[in-house]
């Protein structure tokens, strides 16, 4: 009785093991590509309003003030081709089975900090030439200026689009009576040459 029992459970199972394996049937292989940050501009932003706007004026209020930076991406090369293995990961019910991309897209240089340097003096404690990344933060995340570093370094599953945006909030605002300033971006890489960015603005 015993072994009719199992021979009864084994050919129930073997649908169910067709099931599976056609659920999990992936690709044969993930398509590995790389992708470079192929450009990089800097555009003053006004951010009196709801949305921070960019905007071509000299002046801008020095509590509203902002820079958006701009990137480019290409798609430059194939890397290789890996294996996709499927898997059963057993849950509470079910089992369930997840295929990889079958393209990545990962960048070919990585940028490792960013920096934002005022060419003017700012307060008592910065100088001209001194270090004022602090001073800003990401509009509406309020994220730090090196916390954004990681979406220039993204992994992709899918083509990334070509350009991206992302907007730092002047949070603390001049105190010297000089109206003009000048900001520098730099973009540092571990494989590459760094990346300046110049913006001028007259803070009022």
């Amino acid at each position: 009785m015993k072994r009719k029992y199992a021979v009864f459970l084994i050919l129930l199972g073997l649908p169910l093991l067709d099931i599976f394996y056609a659920c999990c049937n992936c690709e044969e292989g993930t398509e590995e590509k790389f992708y470079i940050n192929s450009g990089f501009s800097l555009v003053n932003l006004d951010n009196s309003g709801e949305n921070p706007l960019e905007i071509t004026d000299v002046s801008i209020n020095k509590n509203a003030y902002g820079m958006r930076l701009k990137v480019e991406r290409e798609v430059i090369t194939f890397k290789n081709k890996q294996e996709n293995l499927f898997s059963f990961t057993p849950t509470a019910y079910a089992f369930s089975c997840d295929c990889p991309p079958t393209v990545t897209y990962e960048p070919q240089y990585k940028a490792q900090a960013i920096k934002i340097v005022t060419l003017n003096d700012f307060n008592a404690e910065k100088p001209a030439n001194s270090d004022v990344t602090e001073y800003f933060k990401t509009s509406k995340s309020y994220l730090s200026v090196n916390e954004t570093v990681k979406r220039l370094n993204n992994y992709f599953g899918y083509t990334p689009s070509k350009t991206e945006t992302i907007d730092y909030l002047l949070m603390v605002p001049p105190t010297n009576v000089n109206t003009e300033h000048q900001f520098k971006v730099i973009i540092l890489f571990e494989n590459k040459p760094n990346v300046e960015l110049l913006t001028t603005v007259n803070l009022k």
